[in-house]
């Protein structure tokens, strides 16, 4: 087995079919094409990074970026909520990470990564194997939870945000004032952006990070299905605008906003109740996710938590490499040691 290095222009169509095969809006090729065009710095360079077995086929691969030559980072931004690289069996990640760690001048970080133990956990030990010394850090929660059937569901959400939706879609509708709709983005994903983009505008938010992100999501990945929006308007006016990220029985509520004139009427919360019904019955969703964070509205529509980690690897043959060791994963490591002794008191003393 050896790694090939393409750029994102120049990588072949079987590299970019192994993303495809993964299902996910955030494990697409068109995903990682959109980060590289709207995310980088002028110093950074994306690239991918396949495994090859002896016959020339593609086993894994993983979008990473370089500065100055120099792999530093997963392809991941700030609107990451799973860094979906196909990287296959537990093996295959595994002979990944080892042969990848040889490449790690200094020190090479991954974020938002799945949590639980298997293929991460692979290439957790392949870095490991290949010379680096690896931390592994929670990076953020993420809220979800599977939905076979929606009335039961919504039935089991807090009473205060049943009675909420309840009350004010009543009075909204009764006085024909509020509407729903998912916008078709194939027949004009530009007017749906405009709209988004003003509503975002009046929030509370603050400026995106990357400014031509949201457009050029809307772009590639609305006409596919993959992006929708929906928007809530009262009196003819748009007041809240939602993009979800919808694939194989799987959506994430990607980004919010609404505009803080409508704020009695909830026009959020009444659009992602609206949303969310509208695609368990359209697309057949079985699973929804709140993205990245632990904010306390989230708890009230979704009722489990998972950990998106991260990896920090570094290469203790390099002065910058050892200095990461010294001054970031070890105290970590120590830091974590002295967490997991408290939690072990803290039981033993228990009733």
């Amino acid at each position: 087995m050896r790694l090939e290095t393409y750029g994102i222009a120049t990588a072949p169509s079987k590299v970019r079919a192994l993303f495809e095969r993964q299902m996910r809006p955030e494990g697409s090729w068109s995903w990682f094409e959109i980060l590289a065009a709207t995310t980088l710095s002028s110093r950074e360079e994306a690239c991918i990074v396949t495994l090859v077995d002896d016959d020339g086929g593609i086993l894994a691969a993983m979008p990473l970026v370089l500065v100055n030559g120099r792999l530093v980072r997963g392809l991941t931004s700030p609107y990451t909520t799973l860094f979906c690289a196909p990287l296959g069996s537990a093996n295959n990640a595994r002979q990944f990470g080892r042969l990848l760690a040889a490449r790690v001048k200094v020190s090479l970080r991954l974020d938002a990564l799945e949590g639980a133990a298997g293929v991460v956990g692979a290439l957790e030990e392949g870095l490991a194997a290949g010379g680096l010394t690896v931390l592994r850090f929670r990076h953020f929660a993420n809220w979800f939870q599977a939905i076979q059937d929606f009335a039961g569901f919504w039935n089991s959400r807090e009473s205060k945000l049943k009675a909420t939706v309840k009350r004010k879609t009543a009075a909204l509708l009764r006085a024909n004032r509020l509407e729903f709709e998912l916008v078709d983005m194939a027949a004009d994903w530009r007017e749906g952006a405009g709209i988004y983009n003003a509503i975002y505008a009046k929030s509370w938010k603050p400026a995106e990070p990357h400014p031509y992100f949201i457009d050029a999501l809307l772009e590639k990945l609305g006409p596919e299905g993959r992006a929708r929006l929906a928007i809530a308007r009262i009196d003819g006016i748009a007041a809240a605008a939602q993009i979800w990220l919808v694939q194989d029985g799987r959506a994430t509520i990607f980004k919010l906003a609404h505009d803080p004139a409508f704020d009695g009427q909830s026009p959020g919360t009444l659009l992602t109740h609206w949303t969310l019904g509208r695609l368990h019955e359209q697309d057949k969703i079985r699973e929804v996710d709140f993205g990245r964070g632990d904010d306390a509205y989230k708890r009230l529509w979704l009722s489990s938590a998972r950990d998106r980690i991260g990896l920090l690897a570094a290469n203790p043959k390099s002065l910058k490499g050892m200095a990461t060791i010294i001054f970031d994963i070890l105290p970590s490591r120590f830091a974590a040691g002295l967490r997991a002794r408290h939690h072990m008191r803290f039981e033993d003393t228990g009733p």
